[in-house]
């Protein structure tokens, strides 16, 4: 039994490594070239075309509850500003209608403080019965929630704290409101324009908050199949390379191409703008061997290689993981580790017998 083992492991071993003896007239004569193979710390996924695209949560949209009339623009498109600068100034029937409603519920709630003030003193001096002391604190109560509520629609509306305590104070009207900012960053769209009537649907200004951009790209679903999220890769991608890792990966495929997108952070450091489309090469950490093209030829199922050794060539079958223009990556062995032929692979392939080109 031992030795039935014995020799259907040597024939395996046969299958997959075979020996040519080269005389070396024969060497000379074919000028085969040799080359080492090349050890890599990193395997390339592929060549493809991405984009730069604005994560969401960066962009902040500001627009008014209510419909209003620009009265003055303070800033341009694609300009910088600061959280609470003034965006512009604006005017509006429902802004004038709930100021005018704040200032009667003022007046209201002064009015009732000091009537429930004087019957207080009236109720501790037992004039009057204490039920109608109790009426007028409970009136008064619902009178100050009033007030609170008016300042906060006031405040949901681009009043600031100072208008809303000259607006109950004074009592006097503002013709218009200011819209602010709520980040620091930069217009990227801008939908108001002086004298122009906008809708609460309106997004008056986009702006762009500063942080890390992603770069989506539609992969190969085939090739995704070593990725994973949260890996670490390197992108090489308008002219500049940068590591990051894998945001997210499309659950599902792409029916039509057959791809899946996949999402990757681009560092904040990275001077990349947003919308810009080019070629993105993708690799991430890996060893493995790199052999020239020229020097792997197809054998059956198998993709081999000749290395050489004292008196010819083995062929030797290699497991491809990636390849570029120029290169195939494959799985390192010990068996790859000597000079390969780059040249005549296919005058050797032929001496092991094999017609199949």
């Amino acid at each position: 039994m031992k030795k039935v083992l014995l020799v259907i492991a040597v024939g395996l071993i046969s299958l997959q490594a075979q020996s040519i003896t080269l005389t070396p007239e024969q060497e000379a004569n074919w000028q085969i070239k040799l080359e080492s193979p090349k050890l890599s710390e990193r395997l390339p996924l592929g060549d493809f075309i991405a984009q730069v695209v604005t994560p969401p949560t960066l962009l902040h949209t500001i627009s008014l509850p209510f419909e209003a009339n620009v009265k003055q623009l303070k800033v341009a498109l694609y300009q910088e500003v600061k959280k609470g600068d003034i965006l512009a100034k604006v005017t509006g029937t429902q802004w004038i209608a709930i100021q005018q409603k704040a200032i009667a519920e003022a007046i209201e709630y002064k009015h009732h403080s000091h009537l429930t003030e004087r019957k207080n003193m009236l109720c501790k001096e037992e004039i009057i019965p204490q039920k109608e002391c109790m009426a007028a604190n409970a009136e008064l109560k619902a009178d100050r929630i009033r007030v609170a509520a008016s300042k906060a629609l006031l405040k949901s509306y681009g009043a600031n704290g100072k208008m809303i305590e000259k607006l109950f104070t004074s009592l006097t009207l503002s013709p218009t409101t200011e819209v602010k900012s709520s980040v620091d960053g930069r217009i990227v769209s801008l939908g108001a324009t002086p004298g122009k009537s906008t809708s609460p649907s309106d997004a008056l200004f986009v702006i762009q908050e500063k942080g890390s951009l992603w770069l989506e790209s539609d992969i190969e679903a085939k090739r995704t199949k070593a990725l994973k999220e949260g890996q670490k890769v390197r992108i090489v991608f308008d002219d500049m390379m940068f590591d990051t890792t894998i945001l997210q990966i499309s659950p599902v495929i792409n029916p039509q191409s057959q791809t899946r997108q996949v999402r990757f952070l681009i560092p904040q450091d990275v001077e990349i703008v947003a919308g810009l489309r080019s070629n993105a090469h993708i690799s991430f950490a890996a060893k493995s061997t790199a052999i020239a093209k020229t020097s792997v030829i197809k054998d059956g199922k198998n993709q081999i290689i000749f290395v050489k050794n004292n008196e010819g060539y083995t062929s030797v079958p290699i497991e491809i993981l990636a390849e570029d223009d120029t290169y195939y990556f494959v799985k390192p062995t010990e068996a790859i580790k000597g000079e390969i032929a780059r040249s005549s692979v296919a005058i050797l392939k032929n001496m092991l017998g094999d017609s199949d080109e």
